[in-house]
């Protein structure tokens, strides 16, 4: 038996086997739950940390003018104010493109007549079990007031498509790394459509 057969890596990966769960830690935001997994080659790991988190979701909204409509907010575990999408928290039961139309007002006080919904992506499944929910919005526009959560003081941030992504792909602006992911997919969808769609030309490049 040669050495890649003996130690396993012949072995294709498949779905761990959960022996055993127990919740260390619960609260409204998240449950920390410790596994006990045998996985695919006889391994026990105990205990394996996971953590549940609701689902999230981005807005990529783009205004008739061609711009991105941006948020800076300070991020406790960044420790700094970061430039990102207006995001939010989807609840059990709740449909994402509702939670992402309600975050945009609540967080920027814009609106959006078209929403186009794009690839949803694990957040990190390593460790998580949420996922993440883009959606970008054409003819986003102002109409109504901000609506802060306790934990939030947030800042509206409108910028040139081109200049928004020139800056980002520069290091201008630092941010959670799921927004840049869904600016990219946002950014391949409208150069994809922006022929039949000119509202999408300022994202398209």
């Amino acid at each position: 038996m040669s050495g890649s057969e003996s130690d396993g890596s012949m072995v294709k990966p498949r779905p761990w086997t959960v022996e055993s769960s127990r919740i260390e830690y619960q609260d409204r935001f998240l449950t920390h739950r410790m596994d006990r997994c045998i996985t695919e080659r006889g391994n026990v790991l105990d205990p394996f940390h996971i953590l549940e988190f609701k689902g999230w979701c981005h807005a990529v909204a783009l205004t008739p003018a061609g711009e991105l409509v941006l948020v800076e907010e300070y991020r406790h575990g960044g420790g700094e104010v970061v430039r990102g999408l207006p995001a939010g928290t989807v609840e059990p039961g709740e449909d994402p493109a509702a939670t992402v139309a309600r975050e945009l007002t609540e967080e920027t006080g814009y609106v959006a007549d078209t929403w186009i919904e794009l690839p949803a992506m694990w957040a990190n499944p390593a460790t998580q079990t949420n996922r993440a929910y883009s959606y970008l919005a054409l003819d986003a526009r102002p109409t109504g007031t901000q609506k802060f959560d306790p934990g939030e003081t947030i800042a509206v941030v409108l910028k040139p498509a081109p200049e928004a992504f020139r800056e980002l792909m520069a290091g201008g602006w630092c941010t959670t790394s799921l927004h840049v992911a869904s600016l990219l997919m946002a950014r391949e969808y409208a150069r994809a459509h922006a022929a039949e769609d000119p509202r999408l030309a300022p994202l398209a490049g």
